[in-house]
């Protein structure tokens, strides 16, 4: 055997132990079952339950709130590096770029050296919402909209983007969307963090390097390219003669796993129950229906479950949202689990340092220049 088997992708390779969430049988934050919190609890509660271990009193989470909304506004030279992008630049790439602008604005920044990773995060998840806001209205031409923190964290972030109130059920889905997608386990992107934070790295440079891997069309970004596959799907009139097609010609489905190993995805529940909610209210079972029998089919063919873009994209849409604002949406959920990761790591800190395998070349000896033909 071996010394040092290679394990691609570092697959089934326990990297760190962690406190902040358990993917066994479901999902759990800091030990709290997902469903729990996904249709109990604030978006702004877990978020304060990721960043300290605990959940909030009323006080605490009086003045959680309360920074939030003193935070104030995008710093202005933010705002006209917003303006300088050519609107063209992909909202990612501009969320990646803003991010590391305002780490020069955050004023938790004393002499160059940050004070607080916590204080970091909530001055993010202020400025975030805010940043992606301003851009997207921007490039549209239309009204831009003044943050407002006074309603929840999920009600305010809607009125930022679409500059109206959400119903109950549409702020309860979007809420439980946020939570939902705040951690799960050691996805790539919070792999990327903790790579970043265990080198000694600031916290901005981690997180950034946590967008980038996000944005990536095999995480978080592959949502779109999903609902283009319902939609085509739904227009084709036959989602089972759709699928089956596509099958037969070996063409992969977007939204399933590639392995059949791979369990279902403890977050699908939760996400299927609002999206069928939605679905009903807006009078758009077609998509639904079709969804359903993709997923029956490809269940019975391919033995996959679908993964969790599956429903969180149908959700977005049924909710009203572009497509180019999902992967953003994410980001600001997944923020804090990224910091309650690199909070961990910088805590009990280890380097990673993998080691790579060597297939290039044997040992060769140089040619001068003039020696080689």
């Amino acid at each position: 055997m071996e010394r040092h088997p290679y394990r691609p992708g570092l697959s089934g390779i326990v990297a760190t132990e962690t406190e902040i969430s358990q993917i066994q049988e479901g999902l759990t934050y800091r030990g709290y079952p997902i469903d729990e919190l996904a249709r109990e609890a604030a978006f702004i509660e877990v978020a304060y339950l990721l960043l300290h271990g605990e959940l909030p009193s009323h006080e605490q989470l009086a003045d959680f709130q309360t920074l939030l909304i003193e935070t104030g506004s995008l710093p202005l030279p933010v705002i006209a590096a917003l303006q300088a992008i050519p609107p063209h630049i992909d909202m990612m790439e501009v969320i990646r770029s803003g991010v590391s602008l305002l780490a020069h604005f955050d004023p938790q920044m004393e002499y160059g050296v940050f004070q607080s990773e916590i204080s970091n995060a909530q001055y993010l998840l202020a400025m975030l919402p805010q940043l992606i806001s301003y851009r997207y209205h921007l490039v549209r031409g239309s009204r831009l909209i003044e943050p407002n923190f006074h309603h929840s964290y999920a009600g305010s972030f809607w009125y930022m983007l679409k500059g109206d109130e959400p119903s109950q059920l549409e702020e309860e889905a979007f809420n439980a969307a946020l939570i939902i997608y705040a951690d799960y386990g050691l996805s790539p992107s919070t792999f990327a963090a903790r790579v970043v934070a265990s080198t000694g790295s600031p916290l901005y440079s981690a997180v950034c390097s946590a967008i980038g891997s996000i944005n990536g069309q095999l995480h978080c970004s592959s949502g779109t390219a999903v609902l283009d596959v319902l939609q085509e799907a739904v227009q084709s009139g036959n989602a089972e003669e759709w699928v089956c097609q596509e099958i037969t010609r070996g063409r992969r489905v977007l939204g399933f796993e590639n392995s059949h190993h791979k369990p279902r995805d403890p977050r699908s529940a939760i996400l299927k129950s609002y999206c069928v909610q939605l679905a009903d209210a807006l009078g758009q079972n077609e998509m639904e229906n079709a969804a359903d029998t993709i997923e029956e089919i490809m269940g019975k063919i391919q033995k996959v479950h679908p993964r969790v873009e599956w429903y969180a994209s149908r959700l977005l849409h049924y909710l009203g949202f572009d497509p180019e604002l999902f992967t953003p949406i994410f980001t600001v959920s997944r923020l804090v689990g990224w910091v309650a990761h690199i909070v961990e790591q910088s805590e009990n800190n280890h380097l990673y340092q993998p080691l790579s395998r060597y297939v290039g070349m044997d040992q060769r000896k140089y040619k001068p220049l003039p020696l080689r033909s």
